[in-house]
């Protein structure tokens, strides 16, 4: 399992660019620096050798909490060869989106974890913030 990062802290909208590759039972996991912020968009992007359908990606806080918990959208069931992006609009109690955009606030390091992904299969996970 390797997962390592890439930070572009310029500009108003900075990302934090995760490239991994899964170990033999389809995992990788590894913590960013910490992130002061507001989460706003996920992409995800399968190598060469594409991870299989439907894995999973999941990122958490030092509290162990799924950032992206109450999130109209996460970054569960990736594609297997296509890119995709995921907006990470906070849902109301209700779980509707709320009337104004808002976005999940962070102030921590996040650790992400790749799960269901196969044996020795690679990938790479955007996330966009602002700070």
């Amino acid at each position: 399992m390797a997962m390592t990062f890439t930070y572009d802290d310029r500009g108003s909208v900075k990302t934090v660019t995760a490239t991994w590759t899964s170990d033999g039972s389809g995992d990788a996991a590894a913590t960013t620096k910490r992130v002061y912020g507001t989460l706003i968009k996920g992409v995800t992007n399968p190598s060469a050798t594409a991870p299989t359908a439907n894995y999973d990606i999941v990122v958490t806080d030092e509290q162990s909490l799924d950032v992206l918990g109450q999130s109209q959208d996460d970054l569960m069931n990736r594609h297997t060869s296509s890119t995709e992006q995921a907006y990470f609009f906070l849902l109301d109690y209700a779980g509707t989106p709320l009337a104004q955009s808002a976005f999940p606030p962070v102030a921590d390091k996040l650790t992400v974890t790749v799960s269901n992904a196969g044996d020795t299969k690679s990938g790479v996970l955007v996330l966009y913030y602002r700070s």
